[in-house]
């Protein structure tokens, strides 16, 4: 049976693809009041420091964080390692839901494709519940073989291995256009919410271990570059564990940087690419907690000032 944690958002309507949720809903302790933040509407960000093992969620619209390591009613990480990570399922070709993959971090899915059960701890996805959006942690033993794993649960597996095998091919893109004194640390396809009959080729971005991002288009398969590199304000340096990159809309990114703890909102909105915001950590999640990584699901297109810039004092 799945892990569960009930999120007060409702802008996340999910279909539920797999079978066997529970009916217990978890509850964390909230965070002290951050209204007032202006995080994008419609996310909910996953923060996990592996140093710890503690994960807090994140609602950008009640602007409430919430205690993941829940015995019993979340997938509790408490004392287990792993990688975090945002999968665009296309299920069944007609609706593309995101999930969140905690693997394993034994398992290196920047060059292995093949997703068996034993890579990860749990695979996470929303779905309505007594008009409440609930998040449904699956552990990996669902998924196992020899443990009768659905036949849903098996095919989510084999698109999951096609996601990663197509991701590893971004990367060699990437590597392939990427000035030659740059390192790669972390990299994004933005992508469509909505399966399309003929889909816009939509932006790759690329983090580099000094903190700039490059943005680039593709035409025929080959990528080139869109504009001049942002450099992410106080960042010096990335590595990809401590790092992330989320889907906001079809216009920009959110981006995580554990050096700075801190959240850059990069878009576009019908201009070049640029830093919009910066969101301080600490300011939406409880003292002390200092995450290493996230993940994020939903759409994130909330309404934000795109006439000036906003930065934090």
């Amino acid at each position: 049976m799945p892990y569960k944690l009930s999120m007060l958002s409702a802008v996340l309507v999910t279909t539920m693809t797999f079978s066997g949720c529970g009916s217990n809903s978890g509850s964390g302790s909230d965070n002290n009041d951050s209204s007032g933040l202006d995080l994008p509407d419609g996310k909910t960000l996953i923060f996990y420091d592996a140093k710890s093992s503690k994960q807090y969620s994140y609602d950008t619209e009640t602007e409430r964080s919430t205690q993941m390591n829940v015995a019993e009613k979340n997938y509790d990480m408490e004392g287990k390692s792993g990688n975090i990570f945002t999968w665009f399922d296309p299920t069944d070709g007609t609706k593309i839901d995101q999930k969140i993959i905690m693997f394993k971090d034994t398992y290196d899915y920047s060059v292995d494709g093949n997703v068996t059960y034993d890579d990860f701890h749990y695979l996470g996805h929303f779905h309505t519940e007594d008009n409440a959006q609930v998040f449904a942690a699956h552990s990996a033993s669902e998924f196992d073989p020899d443990n009768n794993a659905s036949t849903k649960k098996l095919a989510a597996l084999k698109r999951l291995s096609k996601t990663f095998a197509e991701r590893a091919l971004q990367k060699e893109k990437i590597l392939g256009v990427l000035p030659a004194d740059k390192v790669l640390c972390n990299y994004f396809k933005i992508e469509h919410t909505e399966v399309e009959e003929e889909p816009e080729a939509l932006p790759y971005v690329a983090l580099t271990t000094n903190g700039q991002i490059y943005i680039y288009g593709e035409t025929n398969e080959t990528l080139s570059s869109l504009q001049a590199p942002i450099q992410l304000e106080g960042v010096t340096e990335c590595k990809e564990d401590e790092s992330a990159i989320a889907h906001y809309g079809e216009e920009g990114v959110l981006v995580f940087s554990a050096q700075t703890q801190k959240l850059y909102l990069v878009d576009s909105h019908g201009d070049d690419f640029h830093q919009h915001s910066t969101f301080t950590i600490s300011k939406f999640l409880p003292e002390g907690f200092t995450p290493t990584q996230m993940a994020g699901i939903g759409e994130g297109e909330g309404d934000h000032d795109h006439g000036e810039e906003y930065h934090e004092e």
